[in-house]
């Protein structure tokens, strides 16, 4: 098949332009979910949209959709989202949502129709803003249902129903916005790779095969808080002690020969009480994560630290509590999706790579209920979430040119096997 889609870098270059002026002033590359550069940025997106020939409308999650293609209950999807870690958010989800609006616009542009309607849809706090996030992607495939919702304060000091109500959806209705397994027929998302891959192997763009499940947990040590000068060392029962060797324990364990080479773990957050210079932490509380494509090996990863959780605390005679917060399993991208990529690929004459994906996606929240396909562009060094996360506009416009080609490919295999 033959490129059809006529993309315009220019029309890319000054969108980005445009949305990343809607920031926190006092810390660059910042709109978070439900915060007033993200609901000033939305109203602007809304205006693309329509602007694209889209019918623009929010579901009651709050995610920003562009329709295009009448009636139906039946849809392709594309999209990703605009809010953003703090000082991290150039091109994160930025370049998945722009490049769906593109692909709107020249679908308008060269009056193509689809076999199907096609929303872009903008998903509402994919980013840890708030606990239950990804918020908009999740509703859509019905893992968060109105119960979910009770009791959680955006950062900004308001109900998550507040929030989401102020950005156009409906949170005493958030099960309207749930999608029936089979009703997007497909679904497709351009994203930067948020690591080091295609940059190593000279590669502008690759094949995403599998995302990671992210395992969250919380971590508690109480030991004693004592005098620091006073006590000796045999006597103490420092919690900080504790923590920091789980700290080093973590990176062992998912590191461990014949363990997955997709695995990896994380210590991001930490509190330590009293947290005053001349006495003994009594407790420290943190945050521990780990990730993997393969399931088997992230169960085993999950098992070792929480026998080691209980092995440090009989070690140090203090006590000691790990609570799994969040738990996901692997998501394997369906083969013939990824075939419907290669297919773009090899259309456009870009060389073949497979890679998994470290980094979790809205794609794979919305696997469970669409066969769902994504497209990896490079970013320089493999940095992402802070500020010098950079891809480069040629690998932006490759990548959105193969986003475009692959929703051909999709609709084409979407007819073949209707007529079958």
């Amino acid at each position: 098949m033959d490129e059809i889609l006529e993309i315009k870098p220019e029309r890319i270059e000054n969108d980005f332009k445009i949305l990343e002026t809607f920031t926190d002033p006092e810390a660059p590359w910042t709109r978070r979910a439900f915060s007033l550069q993200n609901k000033e940025a939305r109203k602007w997106l809304a205006d693309q949209f329509r602007a694209a020939g889209l019918d623009v409308y929010n579901d009651a999650a709050s995610n920003l959709i562009g329709r295009r293609g009448g009636d139906g209950d039946q849809v392709f999807m594309m999209g990703s989202h605009s809010d953003t870690v703090i000082e991290g958010g150039r091109f994160d989800g930025i370049v998945g949502v722009l490049g769906a609006l593109e692909i709107a616009r020249c679908l308008q542009d060269s009056d193509i129709e689809l076999s199907l309607p096609l929303e872009i849809v903008d998903f509402t706090c994919e980013e840890p803003t708030v606990p239950i996030s990804p918020v908009g992607s999740r509703i859509i495939a019905g893992d968060i249902t109105q119960k979910d919702l009770e009791g959680v304060i955006t950062p900004f000091g308001e109900t998550i129903h507040k929030a989401i109500d102020d950005l156009g959806g409906d949170s005493s209705n958030i099960s309207k916005a749930k999608r029936a397994l089979g009703q997007i027929a497909g679904y497709l998302e351009l994203h930067i790779e948020q690591g080091a891959v295609l940059e190593k192997e000279e590669l502008a763009a690759g094949i995403v095969t599998a995302i990671a499940g992210p395992c969250r947990g919380t971590v508690q040590f109480i030991g004693q808080p004592e005098h620091a000068g006073a006590t000796p060392m045999p006597d103490r029962k420092d919690a900080l002690v504790a923590a920091a060797e789980l700290v080093i324990a973590i990176e062992k364990i998912v590191t461990t020969t014949g363990m997955s080479e997709e695995n990896v773990g994380t210590v991001g957050w930490m509190n330590v009480s009293p947290n005053m210079i001349n006495v003994v932490p009594g407790q420290v509380d943190m945050s521990v994560e780990v990730r993997s494509t393969d399931l088997e090996s992230l169960v085993l990863v999950r098992k070792s630290l929480e026998e080691e959780v209980e092995k440090i605390s009989e070690k140090r005679k203090i006590e000691s509590k790990l609570t799994w917060d969040h738990l996901e399993d692997p998501v394997p991208l369906p083969l013939f999706m990824q075939d419907v990529v290669k297919s773009a690929f090899t259309d456009l004459s870009i060389p073949i790579k497979y890679l998994p994906s470290r980094a979790s996606h809205d794609a794979a929240r919305i696997a469970p209920i669409t066969p769902a396909g994504m497209v990896f562009i490079r970013c320089l060094e493999g940095k992402s979430h802070c500020p010098e996360e950079w891809t480069s506009m040629d690998d932006i416009v490759l990548g959105i040119r193969l986003l475009g080609q692959s929703l051909l490919r999709l609709n084409e295999n979407f007819l073949k096997n209707k007529k079958g």
